[in-house]
């Protein structure tokens, strides 16, 4: 137990080292305007938990991190499936939800394009002859379509830390559902950086702000971080979690294309992590919990019989 605790220890320095220093570096590049800087950093600190991992654990293979490596197509092939779609029809519910419960917001024109592209636009408010509904739903289609697999390939480095290691590490300690409330606070933490500096996820100016932003995103951590261990210990593929994990990526974001102008601030939603956007999330992960806590129940009466 005591070498597990010094590994343990040494993955989390190394993973919000590594993240901190990235994001600081990232939101102060944010900052003075150059984005294309701030997302290159942002994606590479996604990769320290995976080095955390390696650090500590002086390898990624499952002998020495436990993290399953495997796809086993033929058994998970429709979970694969239901994790490339799931995150899409969350994010489409949760959007949902929330320009019911605020109407006003709702703009089938894309009134948050026209503002992005100002001058750019026609007399005609088209882009090039575009409509802005159109390139609306052309990133919908590519956010559906091809981007969740491309985003894999960087969220497999936080999936392979939270969910591969971190999270049945902290089970063995703990018990499984304090486990996966602990893992998600952890994980929203670890975004603290960009949150504060940058108006990660939530903007800026909005009452609490930034500490609440935290918070919401520990609540919204949480809550995906239960469907993600959900997927991993069922397909026993760390390559399902990562596509959800780079499918929500890639979707996120979509449902403020259609608000009437750029919000200040993102506290309700229309992006899952918003407390309405993300009720969907939230019902989902609470199920799943409870289906967990029961499998985790029977295993218990089964090794004590």
């Amino acid at each position: 137990m005591r070498e597990d605790k010094k590994k343990f220890i040494i993955y989390m320095a190394v993973t919000f080292g590594m993240a901190w220093c990235l994001q600081i570096a990232g939101a102060v590049c944010a900052l003075k305007g150059q984005m294309a800087v701030y997302q290159v950093l942002v994606a590479l600190c996604m990769y320290s938990p995976l080095i955390g991992v390696v650090i500590a654990q002086r390898g990624i293979k499952k002998e020495k991190s436990g993290i399953c490596w495997s796809f086993h197509w033929k058994q998970n092939w429709k979970s694969f499936l239901v994790a490339w779609f799931l995150p899409a029809v969350l994010t489409f519910l949760g959007a949902l939800l929330y320009f019911a419960m605020l109407p006003h917001k709702f703009d089938l024109g894309c009134g948050t394009l026209s503002d992005l592209y100002g001058s750019m636009l026609d007399s005609e408010g088209t882009l090039q002859g575009i409509p802005l509904l159109t390139i609306a739903i052309i990133q919908g289609v590519s956010a559906v379509t091809y981007a969740p697999l491309i985003n894999t390939f960087a969220a497999i480095g936080e999936e392979a830390g939270w969910r591969g290691y971190m999270t049945p590490v902290l089970t063995r300690w703990m018990g499984k559902t304090p486990a996966l409330i602990v893992s998600g606070i952890i994980w929203g933490i670890w975004h603290g950086p960009v949150i504060v500096i940058a108006g990660y996820e939530y903007g800026t100016g909005y009452v609490g702000a930034p500490f609440l932003g935290i918070l919401l995103m520990c609540v919204f951590t949480t809550g995906m971080g239960i469907i993600l261990s959900f997927f991993y210990e069922k397909t026993k593929s760390i390559w399902v979690p990562a596509l959800i994990h780079g499918a929500i990526n890639g979707v996120a974001n979509l449902p403020v294309l259609f608000m009437k102008e750029m919000p200040r601030h993102y506290l309700l939603g229309p992006t899952p992590a918003g407390l309405i956007a993300g009720i969907p999330i939230y019902v989902l992960a609470a199920v799943l919990l409870a289906k967990m806590h029961k499998q985790s129940k029977s295993a218990d009466v089964i090794n004590e019989a």
